[in-house]
């Protein structure tokens, strides 16, 4: 059995919500390569998964209900 992964936990990670739409946003930590995204000095797919592509990284709800109800009157 091989693994081709490395052991990086990256585990850091936050919560966050707009007071104003209720709409989440989750910041993290990631050391993969995007193709497609802004990376870091020197990170390109051959450094993918490694302490050379370490960035922060967020994903944010765009549309669905957001965390905050609103009680009606």
């Amino acid at each position: 059995m091989t693994c081709t992964g490395n052991r990086d936990l990256f585990d850091d990670f936050g919560v966050a919500a707009s007071p104003t739409t209720g709409l989440a946003s989750i910041i993290y930590s990631d050391d993969q390569f995007d193709p497609n995204g802004p990376n870091s000095a020197g990170c390109d797919a051959t450094a993918n998964n490694t302490s050379t592509c370490d960035h922060t990284a967020i994903a944010t709800q765009t549309s669905g209900s957001g965390i905050f109800t609103t009680k009606k009157k």
